[in-house]
């Protein structure tokens, strides 16, 4: 069976913490098992150098990000064309 896909999209200002966000969410997903397929901006030459640039602790990534930003989730739903 072939699996449907849900494309998550982190946006926000620059320097605004969308790639600790971004990392901790692929973190969270692949611990539980999910495959994640990470397609990083252009800040990044692929998903080593980003690892490699966002090597961080989990935990103090969350702090940095819960003193410093609001976030809001927002759901969209995308309509498929015909």
């Amino acid at each position: 069976m072939k699996k449907g896909k849900t494309v998550i999209t982190v946006s926000g200002e620059a320097m605004s913490g969308k790639s600790h966000l971004i990392f901790l969410l692929k973190k969270c997903l692949q611990e539980n098992g999910f495959d994640v397929k990470h397609e990083v901006s252009l800040d990044y030459q692929d998903e080593d150098d980003f690892e490699r640039q966002i090597d961080q602790s989990f935990y103090k990534v969350i702090d940095h990000i819960k003193e410093q930003r609001e976030i809001i989730i927002k759901e969209e739903q995308e309509i498929e064309k015909l």
